[in-house]
């Protein structure tokens, strides 16, 4: 199989991964580019004129590092410009057929509600379950036998200025085939299994200053949620309040720890201008603590948006570069939470953390629609609507 491209736009990093399957189903990674750019923020790039120049230069990198030409590149859609949408139906048959991908491409297309959108454009749906006529719930029903089908349907809607923005981006590069999928969906398939996907689970994605909150089951979206604030507020809290540099604030971030109690006599070492200078612990973990407040409400405000029940009973977990790496936050978040959040980071030995989550998943999930693309009905349908 030749290798795939996909791309990932962060609030502060383009990335861009080429790679293909390696050994027991594992990601062979080929070359990687990371590049800063000025981001996104409530759902608007800060500077759009330069969005030409920002994918020309991490994808020229890439192209440099893996001695390869993107022509075909799978494109990441953020939480932020993403909707979605769930969808139960029902459809009887007049008689016992066994199930195709026609008759599920049938129903994918009758239960969109957003055909013709103005605003969005459609760039997945996958199933959450099936329920056959003898009442057993399946994640594929192909090949099955039953006289009617019922389920849920989970829909990502793209918005059509941002795949806009993109295309005009990619074009001027001359990349000739594009296809958006969503960056929350792929990242969420790659970090729980099949097994931990049939109940439903809370993912939190926390990047530098975004923060996506969904809850999956089986293999769609039960509901997604974005605002925008991550960790890159937590550096400038610091930088503020305690009068030191960013750069220094984001030193200083890395030392915090916020599951012990600390002594007034504590503090953090810090270097300034070849001096090294105490910070107080209490401080500093004060400022943390407020903004790790802050984020937890809005998490909240997500979960209590989706109207599912029996939240607090589903597994937490928590992943992304933006408050992962701060000792004890996931600590402060099960504390908030009244339950065990647990930090997914990516099986991959080359991108064992969990700021590489999104951008491994993207590879996995376009590894796979590219190998199921010559024999699947439905991605060949899919792949008409979404490319530009």
């Amino acid at each position: 199989m030749n290798p795939v491209s996909v791309i990932d736009i962060g609030t502060s990093k383009i990335a861009v991964l080429i790679g293909n399957r390696g050994i027991n189903n594992s990601l062979k990674i080929i070359a990687s580019s990371i590049c800063e750019y000025a981001g996104y923020y409530n759902g608007e790039f800060v500077e759009p004129e330069k969005l030409n120049e920002d994918f020309a230069n991490v994808l020229s990198k890439a192209e440099i590092n893996s001695g390869i030409k993107i022509k075909k590149l799978f494109v990441g859609v953020p939480a932020d410009f993403c909707t979605c949408i769930t969808k139960q139906f029902m459809q009887n048959f007049s008689d016992k057929l066994k199930i195709d991908d026609n008759d599920i491409l049938e129903i994918y297309q009758q239960a969109n509600e957003l055909k013709n959108n103005e605003k969005y454009v459609l760039i997945s749906c996958s199933p959450i379950y099936f329920i056959l006529d003898d009442g057993r719930r399946v994640v594929n029903p192909i090949g099955e036998k039953t006289s009617r089908i019922s389920g849920e349907i989970s829909y990502i809607y793209a918005e059509k200025d941002f795949i806009s923005k993109i295309n005009i981006a990619l074009r001027h590069f001359g990349v000739s085939s594009v296809e958006y999928i969503s960056s929350t969906l792929s990242e969420n398939l790659y970090l729980l299994s099949d097994d931990d996907r049939q109940t439903p689970s809370i993912i939190i994605d926390c990047g530098f200053v975004s923060t996506s909150v969904s809850i999956i089951k089986g293999n769609g979206l039960l509901s997604l949620n974005s605002f925008s604030v991550g960790g890159g507020q937590i550096t400038s809290d610091l930088s503020e309040c305690l009068k030191i540099t960013y750069k220094e604030a984001e030193d200083l971030k890395k030392q915090i720890i916020l599951s012990v109690v600390p002594q007034l006599s504590d503090g953090y070492e810090l270097k300034k201008q070849n001096q090294t200078s105490l910070i107080p612990m209490t401080e500093a973990n004060e400022v943390v603590s407020a903004r790790l407040e802050m984020i937890c409400s809005l998490i909240n405000k997500c979960l209590s948006a989706s109207e599912k029940k029996d939240l607090y009973k589903m597994p937490f977990y928590l992943t992304g570069g933006g408050i992962c790496f701060i000792k004890g936050a996931k600590d402060y978040l099960s504390k908030y939470f009244g339950v065990n959040v647990e930090i997914l980071s990516p099986p991959n030995l080359q991108m064992s953390k969990p700021n590489y989550s999104v951008l491994l998943g993207l590879l996995n999930l376009a590894i796979n629609q590219e190998n199921k693309r010559k024999t699947n009905k439905f991605l060949e349908f899919f792949k008409r609507i979404t490319k530009r």
